[in-house]
């Protein structure tokens, strides 16, 4: 059997309407927000996305690469190349450094090229996933504690900072915004008048509709209030692309009647699953335990690698499957397509945009 599928399909008027949230907040609170490459990278989109919010953020030259429309540019990486570092600087706007020991090796000649910060690691306690929690991770930034110690001892060290970088939530509503800017005014409130931007990173569920946009409006104005001389910049990530496209895909064969295997491959397509441990939700069908109940039709969706694990998860659907039926995973724009492999000699996905006709 022959089939068009896989592929990504985003709605070009869903993710618009993502934009203009965006751009709304950008203009009440008069903070930047940029779109992370990492989180989805596919050029076309790119174009519209640089047309609505302020800019892209990006952590090596070939994320740069797809940047060059992008009015505004920010770098971070745990790491830079050192071949490459200097040729990022000078294509970025603003730029962070993630440890002391690059600091010290870079920012002499980086601060002549981009305005310079540091990420910082709070570690705060935040109720979060594991594997996208960074105040557990000690390397993803400079420790707080550390950091504001060493400030007031060498201050000369410091000469050429000019931002702050915090990267601590993971698909947080306003209250953990909230906690971190609490934070960042009780501990660095000495360190505002020598520094010209924050970074909040990402994290944020900006577009969610459950999001209170006004809130988080009035709560940047409060901050900016006090901190005039401080630009906010905000990298929210999938919320850019949140419930904007889907990934389409076919039923290639049935086992037992319970088993729909697709031509797909978590270890090619949607990688992510493997690393969240989250499955996506499956139009048409629900995500519950495996049930006999007579008006529904329990499937467990497989992929078509060898690798036993190839599994995306259990299913109860509203009617039966059959071979060439399409089974449309939900939601699928974000941190999906960057991941993808040729494991086991699969094709990567193609991907189209589509503008629905009124």
């Amino acid at each position: 059997m022959i089939t068009d599928t896989p592929y990504f399909e985003l709605d070009s008027d869903k993710l618009q309407k993502n934009l203009d949230r965006l751009s709304y907040i950008e203009k009440k609170s008069r903070a930047k927000i940029l779109h992370t490459v990492k989180s989805f990278n596919q050029t076309e989109a790119l174009h519209i996305i640089s047309k609505s919010i302020s800019g892209i953020s990006a952590g090596n030259l070939n994320e740069l690469s797809l940047a060059k429309s992008a009015p505004y540019i920010h770098s971070y990486a745990p790491y830079f190349h050192k071949g490459h570092i200097i040729a990022i600087a000078k294509k970025s706007d603003s730029m962070s450094l993630n440890s002391l020991q690059q600091w010290d090796l870079h920012s002499r000649e980086l601060g002549r090229d981009t305005s310079l910060g540091l990420r910082i690691n709070p570690k705060l306690t935040l109720k979060q996933p594991r594997y996208c929690n960074p105040n557990r991770s000690a390397w993803l930034g400079v420790d707080e504690d550390l950091f504001i110690s060493d400030l007031v001892g060498n201050p000369d060290r410091y000469d050429r900072l000019e931002g702050l970088h915090f990267h601590v939530l993971c698909g947080q509503d306003l209250g953990g915004l909230k906690y971190l800017l609490s934070h960042i005014d009780k501990n660095f409130s000495h360190i505002m008048p020598h520094i010209k931007w924050i970074n909040l990173g990402g994290g944020h569920n900006f577009t969610s509709e459950t999001y209170d946009i006004e809130g988080l409006v009035l709560l940047l104005k409060s901050f900016s209030a006090k901190y005039p001389n401080i630009q906010l910049v905000f990298e929210p990530g999938e919320s850019v692309v949140k419930d904007s496209g889907v990934f389409v895909t076919t039923v290639v064969d049935i086992i037992d009647d319970t088993i729909a295997i697709l031509d797909t491959s978590i270890e090619a397509h949607m990688l992510d699953i493997a690393i969240t441990k989250i499955s996506p939700e499956v139009r048409g069908a629900s995500k519950k335990e495996i049930s006999k109940n007579s008006d529904k039709y329990p499937y467990q969706l497989t992929g078509m690698s060898c690798i036993a694990g190839d599994i995306i998860g259990d299913y109860n659907f509203t009617k039966a499957l059959n071979i060439g039926d399409r089974v449309i995973f939900e939601d699928m724009m974000g941190y999906s397509m960057v991941k993808q492999t040729e494991f086991n000699g699969i094709d990567k996905a193609e991907f189209k945009i589509i503008t629905p006709k009124p």
